[in-house]
């Protein structure tokens, strides 16, 4: 409470009794006007405002102040005591509740203890019978196979005869007894086995044959090494020649002098060239040649190969990188997140969809290599899936994503299951929102979050908000405080919604206590606040006022809606005059 907020409270010594106890009061009862609604506050703030005024009586009266002080010393003690006695008495309340209950609570958990007693005696003897059960089978079992061992001599010659001994994995147990069923089972194992060897045969090819075709793509490699050198000295004593020729060309025509003398300083010359100059001269009529030249087509074929090797042999983060790094994205696609999000065997904690993942947005460096937005909301509903928050939120800052509603419903989805991080995911879903124009879902959610009044200033500002959108906002985070800014001046700014508007669409829905709770306080503020709400609300009809006002009799509202329909019909009584446009829209 600031001291300050209200009128003097007689600071100068000379004012005279009357003068400071008038103003004491004026101090007193202005402070009491702005008391904040809430019951749980209100004594303890009045409670301030009377000490604060004792204490400016005892500053006055000098003569007293002793007696005075003792006074307000005792009234505090008492009041303080009070206070510790309700205290007291709560926690005496609570106590005795507890001790109330421990009764019925012991009582509740002996009968629970006895019926799962009874539920452990029909387990042990439903056991006890499907035990006896089962040995009473298995006897009659081994005393069929007795009956049907064949003798010594027979057991002594099918020696090499291997019979199987338990079930066989794919039969139940009678199956594994039937002859037909082993026949039947046998024909699919041998299917599958001619199909493995086909595949062997006809798509895999032994290691040694991978080693061998590296040792000749090294020796090709070393050649072609050779080559160039070769080829290189070869156009070195080729431009040597030329110029050698174009000097005695040269010599012929002018006739100047021996022709030692003339190709003395060319010759010297032509010592000096070195195999750049060579290669820099002639380059032009072998750039077709050029075996360093790699077309584009065979450049995006080998880094597709090169993938396919490191993910069949299991290296999956340097395959994750090189699909990253690929040429032209051509491995940043949803083919690729498919191959990925197949594997459900890995080592580590991380899982490979999520280090390829990690590999494309590290990989974007400006708007134009930022993935697909079905790529972008697999990767964070990947993250999230996985509690990797920090991760989500690094790639929404830095820009790694290309935002869409989709992304944005997407983070809102998993704040809605992990409270723990509801207000973090609420925040990254404003950022992608409002990148993408939904501005209805940017402004819900920071209603969600406690920004009523940041959505308020955010809704004023966009002016392509409609009366829906406003209602859809209310809908998703219904809150008297939201509606109270969108149906009120804000910032010398007219009204968002009319309160009329929005009553009528809250009563016909769900939210119809909201409403009740809106006209209810409009009616219990400032006298005349509810009639100037209703004449000065010039988007709606006197047609509609009186339906609100039968809604709220429906509701039981009676009170209320005898306010609206007296306003009404004195406005109906009472034509404006020429100069005054009070209830025009009414008469319209």
């Amino acid at each position: 409470m600031s001291k300050h907020s209200g009128p003097c409270c007689g600071e100068s010594p000379i004012c005279n009794e009357s003068t400071f106890l008038e103003t004491l009061r004026k101090y007193i009862q202005f402070e009491k006007e702005h008391l904040s609604t809430s019951e749980r506050s209100h004594d303890e703030q009045q409670f301030v405002i009377y000490s604060y005024a004792f204490d400016k009586v005892i500053e006055h009266v000098t003569a007293y102040k002793r007696i005075l002080t003792a006074i307000k010393k005792e009234y505090e003690d008492l009041i303080n005591h009070v206070k510790r006695s309700g205290t007291d008495a709560k926690l005496a309340q609570r106590k005795l509740k507890a001790v109330i209950a421990q009764p019925t609570s012991l009582m509740h958990c002996q009968r629970r203890a006895v019926e799962l007693q009874e539920r452990i005696a029909i387990i042990q003897k439903d056991i006890a019978e499907r035990q006896a059960a089962g040995t009473a089978e298995l006897q009659r079992i081994e005393e069929n196979r007795k009956d049907k061992q064949p003798s010594a001599q027979q057991k002594t010659s099918d020696t090499d005869t291997c019979h199987p001994i338990g079930q066989i994995p794919g039969l139940t147990f009678e199956e594994s007894v039937n002859p037909a069923a082993l026949a039947n089972y046998l024909e699919v194992l041998e299917k599958k086995r001619a199909d493995l060897l086909d595949l062997r045969r006809n798509h895999y090819v032994p290691v040694q044959v991978k080693a061998d075709l590296d040792c000749k793509v090294t020796a090709a490699l070393h050649r072609r090494d050779e080559l160039v050198m070769e080829n290189d000295q070869l156009h070195l004593r080729l431009q040597q020649l030329q110029c050698v020729n174009d000097a005695i060309t040269s010599w012929k025509r002018e006739e100047d002098g021996p022709l030692l003398e003339y190709l003395s300083g060319k010759l010297k010359h032509i010592a000096e060239m070195k195999v750049s100059d060579a290669v820099d001269h002639s380059s032009a009529g072998y750039e077709d040649d050029d075996p360093s030249k790699i077309n584009e087509s065979e450049l995006l074929v080998d880094s597709i190969e090169r993938f396919i090797d490191l993910f069949e042999n299991g290296e999956y983060e340097a395959a994750a990188f090189h699909a990253a790094k690929s040429p032209y994205g051509v491995l940043k696609n949803m083919a690729t997140m498919e191959k990925f999000k197949a594997i459900t065997v890995y080592d580590g904690e991380v899982p490979p969809l999520l280090i390829f993942f990690q590999a494309i947005m590290n990989s974007v460096q400006d708007e134009h290599q930022l993935p697909a937005e079905d790529l972008s909301v697999e990767s964070v509903r990947c993250a999230l899936q996985h509690n990797f928050v920090e991760l989500v939120t690094h790639w929404v800052t830095q820009r790694r994503l290309a935002y869409s509603e989709a992304l944005g419903d997407v983070i809102c989805g998993h704040g809605d299951k992990k409270l723990r991080v509801t207000d973090t995911c609420l925040a990254l879903a404003q950022i992608v929102y409002s990148a993408c124009g939904i501005h209805r879902k940017a402004a819900l959610t920071m209603c969600r979050r406690g920004l009523t009044f940041g959505a308020v200033e955010y809704i004023h500002q966009n002016k392509d908000f409609t009366d829906d959108d406003c209602m859809l906002v209310l809908r998703g985070c219904p809150s008297l405080a939201l509606l109270q800014a969108l149906t009120q001046e804000y910032k010398g700014r007219r009204p968002i919604l009319s309160v009329c508007y929005a009553c009528l669409t809250l009563l016909n829905s769900d939210l119809e206590d909201l409403a009740l709770e809106l006209l209810e306080e409009i009616n219990s503020g400032r006298p005349g606040s509810l009639q100037k709400t209703i004449t000065e609300d010039a988007r709606c009809s006197a047609k509609d006022w009186y339906e609100i006002a039968n809604l709220c009799f429906q509701k039981n509202h009676h009170q209320l809606s005898q306010e609206i329909n007296g306003i009404l019909q004195y406005a109906m009584c009472f034509s404006p005059s020429k100069d005054d446009k009070l209830m025009d829209h009414v008469f319209m």
